[in-house]
Order: C-alpha cells, then sequence, then structure tokens
C-alpha cells in the first residue's frame, strides 16, 4: 500500500508539468483560431474562442487582458453588448490579481458605449427591443474603470517592466481626466469616491460634454492642483491625476516632456485666452496709436495684448478673471522648457502651441518667433503662418447694390500694406446673358449649372477666368494706407471714382503692393425688378432704383426654361421659352399661368433706354389666395388637477363650442349624446360613457382610477372625425417634493458695472437645511428687451403694443436714450435667439447652513455690452443624500439706468382741431412704479439739411402719481412733426427724460418738410368695427417715390395692388372695415429709393368684442389654516361689465401637483377658443436683394484670420 501511494505520487510529479504545457499549447491554439476567425469578419466563432481563453483555459497572464479586449469588440460587431457586462464582472473575478487583465477591462469601461435601458430593474447595455427606460452609464463606467485601475495600482508596483507601469499610470491619468470621451478636466476638483458606484442616470448625459469655465475655491481664486505626497492621501481628483503624471515621468524618464506637455496643455486649455472667444470683440479692440480720436488712456484689463509672459486672462467658474500664473501652473514657462530641450520629445508640438498662444494673444511678433523654431520640424506649414501675419494683406468685405449717379464705396480690410492699387473693369451683363440663353437653347446633353447661374458673376470671370465678360478699364488709382505696426487688422472705406457711378456691374481689382490680390464686385443700379405672388397669378414691377418712380412702357423680356429627362436614356432635353412685355403706366405687369409656366425656372430682363436690371432664374408659383374666416368647432377638457394616484378619482368636464364671430350665443350641441373614453398610456380604452350635453354643450363625468392603473398620460376624448376634442393627464405614483431649492437675489435691478450677490438655499419642509447635498448651478446672461406698453384690453389676444403706432428713429438725436422702440411683430422675419451666456458654472458642496453663496461682476458685461440692459439668471440644481434632485432658479436684472420714462399718444396722427390725449409711465427695469417732480415739453420740429432743429412750444409741470402715471391733453392747433419730452426727477436726483414723436396734419400737408422712416404705415386709431374707415397714414423719407399698396394679403398671397405716385412724402389712404374683416386684416406696402427695397407690414385690429367674458374669482381670505373650510365668491361679466348667465367650473388642488405634471393641463378659455387670427409673411424677391464677396482664383491663398481675436478690428 506504501509502494501505491509513493508510485501515485511520482506519477502526479511526472502528469502536472505535461499537463500545463498541453494547457499552454491549448491557449495558443485557441488564440489563433480566434485570431483568424476575427480576421475573417466570423465574429460568433472568434467570441466563443476569446471567451474560452477569459474564463475556461489558464491563461498568458500578459495576453488576458488583449483576449478580453477583443472579445468585447466581437460583442459589440455582434451587437450583443448586452452581455457585455456580465462577460465582463466574470472574467474580472476570475483574474482578480492580475494587474494588464484589470487595465484592459478599464479601458473597455472607458472607451465602452455608455448608454441602455432599464428593463425590470436590469440595465442592458446598448440597443433593446421591446421598450424600457433609456439611461447613460457615463459616470458609472468611469467609477468602475477608476475602481479597476485602484486595484491594479497596487499590482503594479511588483512589476519589474517599469516602463509598463509608466504607461499604465498614464492610461489611469487620462480615464480620470475624461468622460465619455469628452475633456471634463473641471471635474478634478473632486475627489471620486472608489467605495461604491454611482446609480445610472436619466438621459443621454448630453451635459457631461458642456465646456465650463476652470474652477475656483471659497475665495473666487481658480483651483491650482498640487502633486500629493501619495495616491491614497489626494483630496481631488486633480491631485490623484498629478500624482500619476509625475510618478509616470519618474518611472520612465523618458516621457519627463510628454508628461510635461500633457499637464502644460492640461493648463493652457483651462487659464487660457481662448477661453474667451465666445466673448467676442471687446478682449482685443484694435487701438493703434494713429486711431488718437478714440484712444483710451489706460489700456483696458480685459485687453489680451497687454498681457505678460505670468499673468493671463480666463473664462472661471465664476466669470472671466486676469490673474497671475503660479510658475509650477504657467503652461508659458512648460512649454518654453520643452522647447529647450528638443532631444526629450515634444519640442515641436510645444513650438507650435507656443506660437498659436501669442497668436491668440495678439502679440503677433512674438507669435512669429515661435514659428520659425517650428520650422525646423514642418517649414511649410511654420512659413505659411508667418506669411499670414507679415506679409502685405487685404481683402474686400461683403457689399449690396448700390445706386447710380452717386460716389459709390466698399469695405477694404488689410493687414501690414502701405499702399494698394485699384482697377476697375466694366463688366459686359448683356452678352452674358445672351451667352446664358443661347447655351439654353443649344439643349446640351448634361446641363451645367455654373454656366446657367447668372447671379454668380463673380466666379464666372475670376475662379472659371472668363475674361471675354470684362469691358474696357473704367478707373485705375492708388490709394496710401496706414498699416498698425503690430500687424493688426484695419479697415478702410474706399471712395470708388464718379467713373463708377454709371449704372452697371464692375470688376474691382485691389493689388496690394508686394502682396496678395483682392477682387469683388461693384454693382450699381438704375433700375429694379420686384416679384410678388398674386392670386393665381404673378406681379412684375419695374421702377427706377434711385428716385422710386414707377417705369410705364418698359419692356421686360422673359425666358425660362426647365430639363426633361429623355425616356429610357440617361440624358435631358432642355425645353425653353421666351417672350416679352411692357409695363402699365403704374411699372407693372401681371402675368397669367398661360403665359408663364409654373414648371419652368424664369429670367426677367429689362434693358433697354441704357437701363439694365435682371431677376432670376427663379420659380413661378400660382397660389390660391384664400381669405379665411374664423369657423371651427372645439372642445375644452378640464380636470379637477392635473395629476392623479391610483385609486383617485378624475373629475372631467368638456364643454363644446361651434367658434365662430357672427355666430348667435347659443350651443349646436345642447342635448345631443356623445360618447367620453378615457385611453391609458398603453392606448388601452379604461372608460366609455355616454353622456347628454347639458344646455351650453358641456359633459360632466368620473372615473374612478383602479389600483393596478398603468402610470403615465392618459387621455379622454369624446366625438367622432367631425366634432371631436380632447386633452390628457397624468397618474403617477408621485412622491411631493420633500424640500426645496430657492435663489435669493436683488428683488431690484442692480446697476450695471455693480457686483450681484447671491443665496442658494436648500431647506426641508419640516424647517432643517439640507445640509450633505451637491448643488450644481449656472449663472446666464441675456439681454433684457425692457420694452413695455400701456395695458389694453386686447393684449392676451394681439400682444402687448399690438396697437403701437410710433417707429424707430434711431436717426434721431438723443432717440436711442428718450425713445420708446416698437413691439417685434410677428411677421417679421425672426433671426436665430441669441443664445444666453454662461457666466459662470460651478459644482459644489452645499454648507452646513444649506447655503451655497455666489457673487456675480457685472462689470465685463458693461464694458463689452454697456449698450443694453441685462438679465442674470441662476439656475441650481440639488442632489441630496437620497438622490433626490430639486431645482430652483432666481433672476436678476441689471439695469443702464435708474428708471425709464415711457411716452406715447391715443392715436397714430392727428387733424388740426383734434384733441391730443398723452400718457406717461415711470418704472424700474423691474416695472416697479417710481414718483419725482416732472416737466413736460412740447417741441416743434423743423430739419436744416436732414438734421433736427427743435423749439419749445410749451410746457407743463406734470408730476407722476403713486402708479408712476401722468396724462394730459393737448390741443392740436397748428400742423407740423412735434416732440412731446417729459424729464421726471426722482428722489435721488437722478433725472431722465422719455419722449415721443408725432404729426398734426393740415389742410394739403404732404410731410414734404418733415423725415421719417424708410416707410411707415401708421393707422388712426388702435382698433377698429365693421363699418369703420382706416384712415392710414403712409410715410416715405423720399420725396415723389410711389409706393406699392397691398391690402389684405395673408399667408404671403396678394391681391392686385395699388400704387400710389406720392407727391412729396405723405398721403392718407382710407379703407372700409367689414364684418368678414375680423379679427385682423394685414396691409403691407413696398417702395424703392436710394438703391434699395423698403418694406412695411401693418396689422389692422377688428376684435371679436362679443364673444369674451370676465371672470373675478373673490375668496373669502387671503390666507387659511390647513383643514379650514374657504369661500369663493365668482362674478361673471360680458364686454361691457354687465352679469352674465352661463354654466361655471371651478376647481382648487394643491399647486405642488403642478411640480410633477410640469404645469396646469388645462389651456386658457379665451385663447383657446377666439385666439385666431389671420396670418401673413411678406414675399418679395428683387434685383436689389444682391450681395457681392470678396473673389480668389483657383490656388491663390486667402487672407485668413490670425488666432481666435484675428478677425476683430
Amino acid at each position: 500500500m506504501k509502494k501505491f501511494k509513493t508510485a501515485s505520487f511520482i506519477l502526479l510529479l511526472t502528469l502536472a508539468p505535461a499537463s500545463l504545457l498541453a494547457q499552454q499549447t491549448d491557449h495558443i491554439g485557441i488564440r489563433r483560431q480566434a485570431q483568424k476567425a476575427f480576421q475573417d469578419g466570423n465574429w460568433k466563432v472568434a467570441y466563443q474562442s476569446y471567451r474560452q481563453l477569459c474564463l475556461e483555459v489558464t491563461p498568458d497572464t500578459k495576453m488576458v487582458g488583449n483576449d478580453l479586449l477583443q472579445a468585447w469588440r466581437c460583442l459589440r460587431n455582434l451587437n450583443r453588448l448586452d452581455e457585455l457586462d456580465s462577460f465582463r464582472e466574470d472574467v474580472i473575478t476570475k483574474h482578480i490579481d492580475n494587474w494588464r487583465l484589470l487595465q484592459a477591462a478599464a479601458r473597455s469601461y472607458h472607451q465602452n458605449n455608455h448608454w441602455g435601458y432599464m428593463v425590470a430593474g436590469e440595465f442592458h447595455r446598448g440597443a433593446h427591443r421591446g421598450g424600457g427606460t433609456y439611461v447613460n452609464s457615463i459616470r458609472r463606467d468611469r467609477v468602475r474603470a477608476m475602481q479597476l485601475m485602484n486595484r491594479a495600482l497596487n499590482l503594479a508596483l511588483k512589476e519589474p517592466a517599469k516602463s509598463e507601469v509608466a504607461n499604465f499610470y498614464l492610461e489611469f491619468a487620462d480615464i480620470m481626466r475624461r468622460y465619455s470621451g469628452y475633456n471634463q478636466a473641471w471635474r478634478l476638483q473632486y475627489l471620486t469616491d472608489l467605495t461604491s458606484l454611482p446609480d445610472y442616470e436619466p438621459g443621454h448625459g448630453y451635459g457631461y460634454g458642456r465646456v465650463q469655465g476652470a474652477p475656483v475655491d471659497a475665495e473666487g481664486l481658480p483651483v491650482f492642483h498640487m502633486v500629493p505626497a501619495s495616491f491614497d492621501s489626494a483630496t481631488s481628483d486633480g491631485q490623484r491625476w498629478r500624482w500619476l503624471l509625475a510618478n509616470a515621468g519618474e518611472l520612465n524618464p523618458q516621457l519627463d516632456s510628454y508628461t510635461k506637455y500633457i499637464f502644460a496643455s492640461f493648463l493652457h486649455e483651462q487659464f487660457g485666452v481662448q477661453t474667451l472667444a465666445s466673448y467676442g470683440p471687446y478682449f482685443a479692440p484694435a487701438l493703434s496709436p494713429s486711431d488718437s480720436d478714440t484712444k483710451r488712456e489706460e489700456p483696458s484689463p480685459y485687453e489680451v495684448h497687454t498681457l505678460t509672459d505670468t499673468e493671463t486672462l480666463a473664462k472661471l467658474a465664476i466669470g472671466v478673471k486676469r490673474f497671475n500664473l503660479p510658475e509650477e501652473f504657467n503652461h508659458i514657462t512648460l512649454f518654453k522648457e520643452i522647447v529647450e530641450s528638443p532631444n526629450k520629445g515634444y519640442a515641436d508640438d510645444a513650438a507650435r502651441t507656443l506660437a498659436q498662444i501669442y497668436e491668440n494673444r495678439r502679440i503677433y511678433d512674438r507669435a512669429v518667433d515661435h514659428w520659425k523654431i517650428y520650422q525646423q520640424y514642418n517649414k511649410s506649414e511654420a512659413q505659411r503662418h508667418i506669411d499670414q501675419i507679415i506679409a502685405n494683406w487685404g481683402v474686400f468685405e461683403p457689399v449690396g447694390v448700390q445706386p447710380s449717379g452717386s460716389l459709390t464705396s466698399v469695405e477694404y480690410r488689410y493687414r501690414n500694406g502701405m499702399r494698394v492699387n485699384l482697377k476697375a473693369y466694366r463688366i459686359r451683363i448683356k452678352p452674358l446673358i445672351r451667352d446664358v440663353k443661347a447655351y439654353l437653347r443649344s439643349n446640351p446633353w448634361r446641363l451645367d449649372w455654373q454656366r446657367v447661374n447668372v447671379n454668380n458673376i463673380g466666379w464666372r470671370l475670376v475662379h472659371e477666368n472668363q475674361t471675354r465678360y470684362v469691358g474696357n478699364k473704367t478707373a485705375d488709382w492708388n490709394l496710401k494706407l496706414d498699416p498698425d505696426k503690430r500687424h493688426w487688422d484695419r479697415r478702410v472705406t474706399i471712395k470708388l471714382p464718379k467713373a463708377l457711378a454709371q449704372a452697371g456691374a464692375y470688376l474691382l481689382v485691389a493689388e496690394m503692393q508686394n502682396g496678395n490680390t483682392a477682387r469683388v464686385i461693384i454693382w450699381v443700379s438704375d433700375t429694379t425688378i420686384i416679384k410678388k405672388p398674386l392670386n393665381k397669378q404673378v406681379l412684375y414691377y419695374v421702377a427706377d432704383a434711385v428716385n422710386g418712380k414707377p417705369l410705364a412702357g418698359a419692356t421686360i423680356d422673359f425666358f425660362g426654361y426647365r430639363t426633361q429627362q429623355v425616356k429610357g436614356k440617361n440624358r435631358y432635353r432642355i425645353r425653353h421659352k421666351n417672350f416679352s412685355r411692357q409695363t402699365d403706366e403704374d411699372g407693372q405687369v401681371i402675368l397669367l399661368p398661360e403665359e408663364m409656366e409654373n414648371n419652368m425656372n424664369w429670367l426677367a430682363t429689362v434693358s433697354a433706354d441704357g437701363r439694365m436690371a435682371f431677376l432670376g432664374f427663379s420659380s413661378i408659383w400660382y397660389p390660391n389666395y384664400y381669405d379665411r374666416e374664423y369657423n371651427q368647432t372645439k372642445t375644452l377638457t378640464m380636470t379637477d388637477r392635473p395629476v392623479y394616484r391610483p385609486q383617485q378619482s378624475v373629475r372631467f368636464k368638456l364643454w363644446m363650442r361651434h367658434a365662430k364671430y357672427d355666430k348667435a350665443d347659443t350651443s349646436n350641441f345642447a342635448g345631443q349624446r356623445f360618447t367620453v373614453k378615457i385611453s391609458n398610456p398603453k392606448n388601452e380604452q379604461v372608460y366609455s360613457k355616454s353622456i347628454q350635453a347639458d344646455d351650453y354643450g358641456g359633459l360632466e363625468g368620473e372615473y374612478a382610477i383602479p389600483a393596478d392603473a398603468a402610470l403615465g398620460v392618459y387621455r379622454i376624448t369624446h366625438g367622432t372625425a367631425s366634432i371631436y376634442g380632447g386633452n390628457t393627464f397624468r397618474v403617477e405614483e408621485y412622491k411631493k417634493p420633500e424640500f426645496e431649492v430657492t435663489v435669493e437675489a436683488p428683488q431690484e435691478p442692480v446697476m450695471l458695472g455693480e457686483k450681484i450677490s447671491a443665496v442658494i438655499k436648500a431647506d426641508y419642509y419640516f424647517g432643517s437645511p439640507v445640509t450633505e447635498a451637491t448643488v450644481k448651478y449656472k449663472v446666464y446672461r441675456n439681454e433684457h428687451d425692457g420694452r413695455w406698453y400701456p395695458k389694453f384690453y386686447w393684449d392676451w389676444f394681439y400682444g402687448p403694443g399690438y396697437w403701437w403706432y410710433a417707429y424707430d428713429y434711431s436717426w434721431y438725436p438723443g432717440w436711442g436714450l428718450w425713445g420708446c422702440v416698437r413691439p417685434v411683430w410677428s411677421w417679421w422675419q425672426h433671426w436665430p435667439r441669441q443664445q444666453p451666456e454662461v457666466v459662470a458654472d460651478g459644482e459644489v458642496k452645499i454648507a452646513a447652513d444649506g447655503t451655497v453663496r455666489i457673487e456675480i461682476d457685472t462689470a465685463l458685461a458693461k464694458l463689452i455690452h454697456g449698450d443694453t440692459d441685462h438679465r442674470y439668471t441662476i439656475s441650481a440644481e440639488v442632489r441630496d443624500q437620497s438622490r433626490r434632485t430639486i431645482v430652483g432658479q432666481g433672476d436678476v436684472l441689471v439695469a443702464r439706468r435708474p428708471f425709464k420714462v415711457y411716452a406715447w399718444t391715443d392715436r397714430g396722427h392727428y387733424r388740426v382741431g383734434d384733441t391730443v390725449r398723452a400718457g406717461f409711465k415711470v418704472q424700474t427695469l423691474a416695472a416697479k412704479p417710481v414718483q419725482g417732480k416732472g416737466l413736460l415739453r412740447l417741441h416743434r420740429i423743423t430739419y436744416r439739411d436732414t438734421v433736427p432743429q427743435e423749439t419749445e412750444v410749451h410746457r407743463w409741470k406734470l408730476d407722476p402719481d403713486a402708479a408712476g402715471r401722468a396724462d394730459i391733453q393737448i390741443q392740436a392747433s397748428r400742423p407740423g412733426q412735434y416732440r412731446l419730452a417729459f424729464a421726471v426727477t426722482d428722489s435721488k436726483n437722478h433725472t431722465i427724460e422719455g419722449g415721443y414723436i408725432f404729426t398734426v396734419r393740415g389742410e394739403g400737408d404732404d410731410g414734404a418738410r418733415y423725415r421719417f422712416a424708410k416707410i411707415e404705415l401708421v393707422p388712426d386709431k388702435s382698433e377698429y368695427a365693421p363699418g369703420d374707415h382706416v384712415r392710414l397714414l403712409i410715410n416715405t423719407d423720399h420725396a415723389g417715390a410711389a409706393v406699392v399698396l397691398f391690402i389684405r394679403p395673408a399667408n404671403g398671397i396678394y391681391l392686385p395692388p395699388k400704387v400710389i405716385h406720392m407727391g412729396a412724402k405723405s398721403t392718407v389712404e382710407q379703407i372700409a372695415i367689414t364684418q368678414k374683416d375680423m379679427p385682423n386684416i394685414f396691409v403691407e406696402a413696398i417702395t424703392v429709393y436710394d438703391g434699395k427695397l423698403h418694406s412695411e407690414t401693418r396689422e389692422i385690429v377688428v376684435p371679436p368684442q362679443k364673444r369674451v367674458l370676465n371672470v373675478k374669482v373673490t375668496p373669502s381670505k387671503k390666507t387659511y389654516r390647513p383643514g379650514e373650510k374657504a369661500k369663493f365668491k365668482i362674478a361673471l361679466t360680458d364686454y361691457d361689465g354687465e352679469p352674465f348667465q352661463g354654466a361655471a367650473v371651478m376647481t382648487v388642488y394643491d399647486r405642488a401637483l403642478e411640480y410633477i405634471s410640469g404645469g396646469s393641463n388645462v389651456p386658457e378659455i379665451r385663447s383657446f377658443f377666439w385666439k385666431w387670427r389671420r396670418r401673413h409673411h411678406p414675399q418679395t424677391e428683387s434685383s436689389l436683394a444682391r450681395r457681392f464677396h470678396n473673389l480668389l482664383k483657383k490656388k491663390e491663398t486667402p487672407m485668413r484670420n490670425v488666432g481666435v481675436f484675428g478677425h476683430l478690428m
């Protein structure tokens, strides 16, 4: 027996090495199979092999990490990422002491996709069929990767291959710094807790990609991350990151320059002046010594070119700040050290970055010095940058069409050059258009768009070198320039010679002495063609572009074409058509579809009597004019609250109404039966009941929500396709918020330039402060539009100031201070809204008293945006220990002036003998009334060379009352243009004036002595009723220019216009108002003069007065105790204030429910039934709308901006 045991022992010893060798051979063979399958695209087989290598065989400890990464790639290619997490964690558990495997696993978390779906409480990474809640794992994956790297950190210390460990440190540092590929350097101020994993977060996680200012400490100073004694002693991720970089360099000295470059790049990203690029021109005003009339005595601290190498100007979390950089954290110093040691590597990158830093600082001579250093690494790239800085450059700014008969001009931007030669060549437009038509008539096999595009004349002449269209030289002259010695750009307005005042097109060529060549088209026009869509017709209007008079008897040549594919072949046939028409006595040609086909592109040309204008090619459409009237069946649906819990009851009321302005006050639906249905979030019907409508067309009922009801949005509906309506409510297992977040900020406007102090507070509803929480805050700055208008009854329908008569007279001296800006009309072209500027952005721990204090300095806004008021919005998101998140917000207004004086009159214009009723309102930017001493002056306006001259006619002492209001009546005794000037002095001795310009017309008054906006349409009253006549005052600022008046246009479609031949500048047109005009109509007018098309649109208001009631709810008390009964009095009156009898429904609920539902689910009843208006958006094509840009020949180098502020003057 003893021998047997010994033999067995010997056998085991003999077999063990053989078994190990077999397994080693095993994993090598399996890996080869896996690699081949992967290369062949057989992801499934490859994954099975890599999975076997990771979990089933004795691995190669240095290769298993790569095996895991390959398995991950296979799953990704198989769209089976939902299997990754469990597989990866199994591999980690098996190889928990293999630092290389842990590093690979961390890399897979770091580089993974970070989104998926929560289904039944489980996370499924990647796409998932069958629904679920979309979440992201950005934060969780980062923490998990850091956990794995942290465990590997201690294991790697035993590794003899120190260079591998150094690379491990670098990868750990990169994982720590980045979120899902986003550079989130500002988050390094926090110390990530590596003992637990954060939850998955709802949404896409786009917030991780936002750019945020560098963090600051409690004193508002930038946070600089020091190197700690050890990784475990670090107090922030920034210190951990510094320790990893430092130790990577110590373990591998060859990485010294690389780690220094990484750190310097981080500092540059945080504290470089490029962080200010979004602020615009103030950081780089190009004031040179020769600008003596505008030069400031002291340079602003915000000008980047005044920085030394030891300081910077950067956007921090609390705003823009200029500060000194400690030597250890000075990115310029670090980059220079790298450059001075080229043998250690990264000297080329450092030299290039230094050159870019000085370009951004607008210190161009130093930038050149560093580009010269960079020449030894990339000579061609460096020389290109040097040339842009020191060579002579010039470029034309974009220019529009200019009127003939007067001296034209163009803007020219230049750099370094002392002299430029300018030549102008006349362009042969008629041959060009003739050749385009001939080309189309030739029926080309394939249409060359560039040969047809007559509007891109410059491209033909310069880029395609079509010199046959370049005629004789008309001008040749030299211009001396005054360049800035610092290589900054300057701009000069070039006055063109008289030879270019003659109508036509010119190629202007600017050859910079020892520099580049710039070119631009100068188009000088004496004729314009305007096109508008009429009802099943199209209007062409021809007028003199200078004086605005219509051209009667002018011949318009029309040429149209379209492409038609040849059946069965890859080629096209060109169909074309041409004809001519003469304008009538009003300069009009109105065409029908049978004359001008709408499936063609048309070119309209006027080229007789020395005139030349063309419009096109453009398409034609023949719309149907539809003057829509309001006639709808609508259902208003109301529930007793917006959100419910399961087992609660929903009480609802629906009103059906035939909404039409001239309909009697009776219901068509009284007594009829309708089926009311309720559907749950799964679109399953959970309630259906037939209900008889009451005398007012109302349906009332109740629905009991079952205990197992699906959560989400429910829809309540009734009726059929012709009579249909409904609304929604929510069912949620909600919990009211346990704490609230408020922002305590100044209630009164802060003066621009001062500092704002605000406190973010988080308090539990039971009274104690929230002491353990993270606060994310942002401070936004928006330009605040402080325009205000007196309240009129119909503001809810048409908007505040719908009646406003006055125009913006920015040309009038002082108007910017005392004038009132017009409303923003709905038919105006809406440019993209200016995005709010994030002036502060931080994430901090809440203080022990549940507060976070922040300070905002508005000095920079005063310097950059000193001509406007501002609104600062402080948004705070507080997340407590239980991971509840509550949001609070507060606003602060920042004003240029202590208060504003508004002035207006009761009518648009007056006649001699009328009574002028003027009103005034004095208030702060926050609409708080201001009292004081007031002095009202009436000035008569005359003009001397278009400059207003004021003569005081009368004055009154007029003090605003407690509401800030003042009113006066003045008898209009003499025709003329007048200005009311109301100056108010408040208790702090601030004196501010408000004013208003109006006109009193006399017999035969044609406005010739007055000055106006380019074109004005001024109704005499704010609103009209059927049977009234609108006395529409039409003003232009050019005597004798014709006005084309369109009455009742709708949706961009017009009826044939009336052409008004103005004797001077003003006339009155009468428009009869009918019942059909309710609730509004539009009038539109166009006129042409001084080479510009001017247009104006006005809404004429005809209110539906009989259709709206006033509701007044009066509680018996202002406050009640819990459990106490409340009583309310409801009063219904009509438009005239008389009592009204009808049905009313009232509901009362805790307003905190709207925090859950997102607001009330009941629409505003007046707007729901009656707020319908005609719409109109002007549609106009004009030959004067062209703009021309700088032109380059093929392969020419353009003048480029140097640095982030290089485009600024």
